[in-house]
């Protein structure tokens, strides 16, 4: 079986290197990004499935950047970890195109589970 193609943005670069490396272990073909230029690049070399993109508070960056991965591809299914603070930036991103939101901190196996079944919904299309 392929491995799932996760790309992981975060501007909290210890955290996105920490959850690429865990992913990792786990079998997915994790790759992370931090800033437009990386994230556009990523989007092309990488062709990620499945975006796993952080939200904290007011981030009307992040919104930005979800806009920019579903124009990019709107087959990439996007997961928001949303940090505190972020509760309506999440219904904004889910009114967006986002696939789910999940609570930050994240328990590593919730998350695995959502990525799978996002994974399992792309390919069924």
């Amino acid at each position: 079986m392929q491995k799932i193609k996760v790309l992981i943005i975060d501007n909290e670069l210890e955290f996105m290197s920490i959850l690429t490396d865990r992913l990792c272990s786990w079998g997915f073909a994790a790759t992370s990004a931090a800033n437009r230029e990386e994230v556009l690049e990523a989007l092309t070399s990488a062709r990620p499935e499945v975006v796993v993109l952080g939200l904290r508070g007011r981030d009307s960056q992040a919104l930005d950047t979800l806009r920019m991965i579903k124009t990019a591809d709107p087959s990439i299914e996007v997961i928001l970890l949303i940090g505190k603070g972020a509760a309506i930036a999440g219904m904004q991103g889910m009114e967006q195109g986002a696939f789910d939101c999940i609570a930050h901190p994240i328990e590593l196996a919730v998350l695995i589970d959502k990525i799978k079944q996002v994974a399992e919904v792309a390919l069924n299309r």
